[in-house]
């Protein structure tokens, strides 16, 4: 039939079907059954589709299910989607006095998007993990380390708005307190947590216990994890160990597959360039070229759940064509320096970066 849609996989033809059996709940068809939202959920994720699933709750008759469970579920839905802005709107709405200021899962999904976008939301969500603390009263341990993890990260993030030095550091120590403490709830078995607090000493320049914490990540993920490698070869770095953090890097780079190797092999060239060694710092950005060329093949053809993975290696090349040009430029390779930022303007049009070369 003209105009008619056919699934073209089982997953659409899953999604069709549960719409037909919401829109046959509002029309009073058939009665509700909770499992039906359950399934929908699950498939519209899967496909990428949060904003299709964010329409269909809008769209439920009122008492369908609970208005705080509404909330939550659009939160989730707009931060899937990346509207970070409107999920933190939707959560302190839910948050209000007259709804529920107690609701923990909403208290802690507020301190994340508030910590991963501090520079968006101005609030680094100290009072959300707070809030969440107070509420757990040693009620559950696992949710109680996520409100630690998530407070020390909010009060790492508050620190660096601290006025007076003073201020700062009370900040940063209470900040490695709940993130040691949220470490010990774990028992060191969370690398997310490890990484934080390594991460945390690092920043606070206590590179002896950051490299600690560092290692105990690779061992823990059994270097499975590029974050790890790449923490564990910076703060070598930042000790002036570059043919350790080289060595780690190399390491790395054979227990990665081809998909990872862009930030480790960017680190390297950085690594090299320290060392004075240039030409070998050119080689290395040259490999890592020609991964980030077969990245955005892959991801070319794919569905708007990789968007944020092609604009990701995008502006990754753009910084590796800059750097690449800076390294020309200290050799007195003008041409070339040339060519690369005319490479980098081809990608992205606009670029602080790229006019300070050029100037």
């Amino acid at each position: 039939m003209d105009g008619s849609f056919v699934p073209r996989n089982n997953i659409e033809a899953a999604i069709l079907l549960l719409m037909i059996l919401l829109r046959k709940v509002a029309l009073n068809r058939i009665e509700w059954d909770p499992s039906i939202l359950d399934h929908l959920s699950f498939a519209l994720s899967v496909s990428g589709d949060l904003m299709i699933l964010a329409n269909q709750l809008e769209e439920l008759l009122p008492g369908t299910i609970h208005r705080k469970e509404r909330f939550h579920a659009l939160a989730l839905c707009y931060y899937g989607a990346g509207k970070n802005v409107e999920a933190l709107d939707l959560l302190r709405k839910l948050l209000s006095n007259r709804e529920d200021p107690r609701h923990v899962p909403s208290l802690l999904m507020a301190s994340k998007i508030c910590c991963e976008n501090f520079s968006v939301t101005k609030d680094p969500g100290v009072s959300f993990a707070r809030m969440a603390l107070e509420n757990l009263d040693g009620r559950c341990n696992q949710l109680e380390n996520m409100a630690n993890f998530l407070l020390g990260v909010s009060l790492s993030a508050y620190s660096k708005l601290a006025i007076s030095d003073a201020e700062m550091v009370k900040r940063q120590s209470e900040a490695l307190h709940t993130l040691e403490t949220a470490c010990k709830l774990s028992r060191m078995e969370d690398p997310v947590v490890l990484y934080h607090l390594s991460l945390e000493y690092a920043e606070q320049r206590k590179l002896d216990a950051a490299l600690h914490y560092a290692k105990c990540i690779v061992k823990l993920e059994v270097g499975s994890n590029v974050k790890g490698w790449l923490l564990l070869s910076r703060v070598l770095s930042a000790q002036k160990r570059f043919l350790d953090a080289e060595s780690i890097i190399n390491a790395a780079l054979d227990q990665t597959g081809k998909w990872d190797q862009g930030d480790l092999l960017r680190t390297k060239a950085k690594l090299q360039i320290a060392q004075g060694q240039l030409n070998s710092a050119i080689e290395t950005y040259t490999q890592l070229l020609a991964v980030l060329q077969v990245h955005s093949k892959s991801f070319g053809s794919r569905n708007k759940l990789f968007k944020d993975k092609r604009d990701q290696i995008r502006n990754l090349e753009v910084e590796v064509w800059h750097d690449l040009a800076y390294v020309y430029i200290s050799l007195s390779q003008w041409r070339d320096a040339e060519a690369c930022l005319s490479k980098s303007r081809a990608i992205k049009l606009y670029s602080s970066t790229r006019c300070h070369a050029i100037g």
